[in-house]
């Protein structure tokens, strides 16, 4: 039997689920459809840095979305703490840019000037002030201190949303989407290999494996970007916040450990082996970057397909050549920080409302953003 929703959403990953809970907290009937189990792929993987600053390199849309979503994530993470009971546990620690080179004092400095120009808090440090704040780390130039950009606990962040979802929506895993067609009566009839389902309105947020289920007339490519990371457990002297530096990062988290991450690669597909290469440049990262973590008790390693995309910004909104369908993808290392806002906009998305100007860079349908382009 054919069963009937107001929205289907497809894909359980925290842009999947968060949008889901949003909808369904609007009164609409919603069922949310994971092709393995909520949360497994690149949400729970990731290292859950708030890097608003961090990881935008000019002025622009994207920044100013990147920090609209940051300055929501407080009231969202307790939200879901008083509604599943799980502490998503975020970290207001703040992030240390270092600078090992004169060439990345100069290029730090320029970031900083036009952040506060914007109104963004940014502080350059001397090198003492860094080491009387991290004494572990190396020795160095100075550090762009980011005070607002935190960090949350990715898997506990997924498990809660999976809560949320499963108390408000209709929720099917281990189950592949096998075609998404549109009805011009009925909206939408997604199928699956064993249930068909009708719905006027569906949400593809299916992370890396988003491409086959968007029509011909989407202007973008969505593609795996393969990252492998690890923990470490120190076993004294540990870091107060987020220490970053030439794409690697050292994460401390509320529960003693920091993740170390992370590798790119594009052309690996849907291989999931962690790799000896990657697990000796995230070392040899640590050790560059801190030292005297290098007694540190190795916990685990793992890997995350993130949805890559042939743009470096997330599409999100309505197909205009397929009303009643909607996306929110290719948002590649910057899910776990988008997805309060991402859900706002996709509420908006579904019951028409107008966006704000800076929200419609992200249309589907849009001009190419030129500024705010990501590492």
């Amino acid at each position: 039997m054919t069963e009937s929703f107001d929205v289907v959403v497809i894909g359980g990953g925290v842009i999947g689920m968060t949008g889901a809970w949003r909808l369904a907290q609007t009164g609409r009937r919603v069922l949310l459809l994971e092709r393995d189990r909520t949360g497994a792929e690149a949400s729970s993987a990731a290292a859950g840095m708030l890097g608003a600053q961090l990881e935008v390199s000019e002025p622009g849309p994207f920044y100013q979305l990147c920090l609209e979503s940051r300055s929501l994530y407080q009231a969202f993470v307790d939200e879901l703490l008083e509604y599943t009971g799980v502490d998503a546990q975020l970290n207001h620690n703040g992030i240390y840019q270092i600078a090992f080179t004169q060439d990345e004092v100069h290029a730090l400095h320029r970031r900083m000037e036009w952040q506060i120009r914007g109104g963004a808090r940014a502080e350059f440090l001397s090198s003492t002030e860094v080491t009387n704040e991290e004494p572990i780390v190396a020795e160095n130039y100075g550090a762009l201190h980011l005070p607002d950009d935190s960090n949350i606990n990715a898997p506990l962040l997924t498990r809660a949303l999976s809560i949320a979802v499963t108390q408000t929506c209709t929720v099917v895993e281990g189950v592949e989407v096998t075609a998404v067609q549109r009805q011009s009566a009925a909206g939408y009839v997604i199928s699956t290999q064993s249930q068909t389902y009708v719905a006027g309105a569906v949400v593809v947020a299916a992370g890396a494996w988003a491409q086959r289920l968007l029509p011909s007339s989407f202007p973008g490519k969505i593609q795996p970007v393969k990252g492998q990371l690890l923990a470490i457990r120190p076993r004294q002297a540990t870091l107060k916040h987020t220490i970053f530096n030439d794409h690697a990062y050292l994460v401390p988290k509320r529960d003693g450990t920091i993740v170390v991450g992370a590798t790119e690669d594009r052309g690996a597909g849907y291989n999931r082996d962690v790799t000896v290469d990657a697990i000796q440049y995230l070392l040899a990262s640590v050790k560059r970057i801190a030292p005297r973590l290098c007694d540190a008790v190795f916990e685990r390693s793992w890997i995350g397909l993130r949805p890559g995309s042939s743009d470096p910004h997330p599409w999100i909104g309505q197909l205009a050549a397929s009303p009643g369908l909607h996306v929110a993808v290719g948002h590649f290392r910057n899910g776990i920080l988008l997805a309060p806002v991402t859900a706002n906009m996709l509420v908006d998305s579904v019951e028409g409302r107008p966006w704000p100007t800076h929200w419609q860079a992200f249309q589907p349908e849009r001009p190419s953003v030129e500024s705010g382009v990501t590492r």
